[in-house]
This record gives structure tokens, C-alpha cells and sequence, in this order.
């Protein structure tokens, strides 16, 4: 997707893959208005139709209510979506990472909440801008030992199910590229590995987003079980000035 406004062109990129699960419970969504970009990217939780059919329900209205009102609105439309009645019991969850575009500043605007991250590429240097909300990375920031702490890693700590405005990080990005992962991502790949792959394809989100996949894939052990793997790539170009 291409979208080009007076100051700049955004240009998004999206890809995804089943991977050894039943279902693929990512999705990724893509909205644009006269003023802004917004991405969301969502990693159900569990591997059922119901997760599945949900995922694409809340990345949707995440992107879409993102572009008009902020990351963190977007993901509490998701929320939305969780803790209102319906006939599901219980009602499918998810984690998930949204970031807008404004044009007229000059910052990428991101939130998230689980265990998707948000990276930036700048200069040739890959920073990672998230914290995973799980109880392995709590224990870590609390001193125990790496072997017992990745144990507790697949425990999310806070899902769309449970987000609250205070529960969810905003971080404004400066950045030419802004790269969106699930853990089937990040869990396969190393920060080294993801700026390996940015390095040999800098200039295409589309490209960018597919190469991380595949190269998920390639580095996966077989003794491993493959999560859904799905990577969303926001690329700016021109001139930010001004400020939204």
C-alpha cells in the first residue's frame, strides 16, 4: 500500500504465514485518511476459527479507528470488541501493536499491548521501542535467572482483553521504517537478524515484510513448533517538518 500525502509518501508492507499452527490467528490491517496512516498488527490468542475470525475483526477496527484517533484508541476499540456482550464464552483475546502516521509531525505514533514489538530502522541501527508484557520479561526485570524467566515467556500479562489507557505504552518513533513483529517473529529471530534482513532491503516495505517471514522460517529448528509469524513495514519518505 502507497499512500501520498503533500510532505511525504507512506508506504506499508505486510506478510504473513501459518506456520506449524491450525489456523492463522495474525492478521494485519491498513487504513488511510486525508491526514494519516494507521497499521495494526494482531496475534490472537489460541488457534481456533473463533480466534482467527476475531483477529482480522480487531486489527480492522484498531487500523481504522487508529487513523482518526490515536494508536491507544485503537486498540480499546479492539477492547471493545472483547469485554462486550455476545454469544462467544469465552470471548476470543489477542495482543497487538498499532502505529499511525501523521504526516505533519514528525513522528510515527505506536502503542501496544502483549507481546508484539515495534522496531525502528534508522542509519543502519535496529531499536526496539517495546517491552513484552509477559511474566517471563517481569521476572527478568526482576532478577531472576534467563533459564527460568523464558520459562514464563508465553504468560501475557496484558492482552486487548484486559488494556486499559494506563496499561497501554505510547512511544513516538522518529524513524524512516518502522517494522511491527508478532512473537512467531521475534521469538525465531534475534535483533541481529532482524537488522540483517532490514539491511538488504531498506527500500521496500512489501519486500521487507515478506524476507522477514521466510526468514523466520529458514532459521526455525525442527524440533520447534512454528507459530503464526506475521511482520507489518511502514516506510516514510520525504521531507517531516511541522508539527500535527
Amino acid at each position: 500500500m502507497r499512500q501520498d500525502y503533500e510532505t511525504m509518501t507512506v508506504s506499508v508492507g505486510t506478510a504473513t504465514d501459518i506456520g506449524g499452527r491450525s489456523h492463522n490467528c495474525d492478521a494485519t490491517a491498513v487504513h488511510s485518511t486525508a491526514s494519516t496512516t494507521a497499521v495494526a498488527l494482531i496475534d490472537g490468542i489460541g488457534s481456533t476459527p473463533e480466534v482467527e475470525h476475531a483477529a482480522g475483526l480487531f486489527a480492522e477496527v484498531a487500523a481504522r479507528v487508529a487513523a482518526r484517533r490515536g494508536p491507544v484508541a485503537g486498540l480499546l476499540a479492539a477492547h471493545d470488541l472483547v469485554s462486550g456482550p455476545g454469544p462467544e464464552t469465552p470471548k476470543p483475546n489477542a495482543v497487538g501493536a498499532v502505529a499511525v502516521v501523521y504526516p505533519s509531525d514528525r513522528a510515527i505514533v505506536t502503542a501496544h499491548v502483549g507481546d508484539c514489538r515495534v522496531y525502528s530502522w534508522t542509519a543502519g541501527t535496529l531499536t526496539s521501542h517495546t517491552t513484552d508484557h509477559t511474566v517471563g520479561e517481569l521476572l527478568r526485570q526482576v532478577g531472576v535467572t534467563e533459564h527460568h524467566a523464558a520459562l514464563h515467556d508465553d504468560w501475557v500479562r496484558t492482552s486487548i482483553g484486559n488494556a486499559t489507557v494506563a496499561s497501554i505504552p505510547v512511544v513516538d518513533v522518529v524513524a524512516d521504517l518502522v517494522i511491527l513483529t508478532s512473537d512467531g517473529i521475534h521469538k525465531v529471530l534475534t535483533d541481529d537478524q532482524i537488522a540483517a534482513v532490514a539491511t538488504r532491503f531498506p527500500d521496500d516495505a512489501d519486500q521487507l515484510a515478506c524476507e522477514l517471514v521466510a526468514a523466520a522460517l529458514d532459521a526455525a529448528r525442527d524440533d520447534e513448533p512454528l507459530d503464526n509469524m506475521s511482520a507489518a513495514v511502514i516506510r516514510v519518505d520525504g521531507p517531516r517538518e511541522g508539527k500535527r
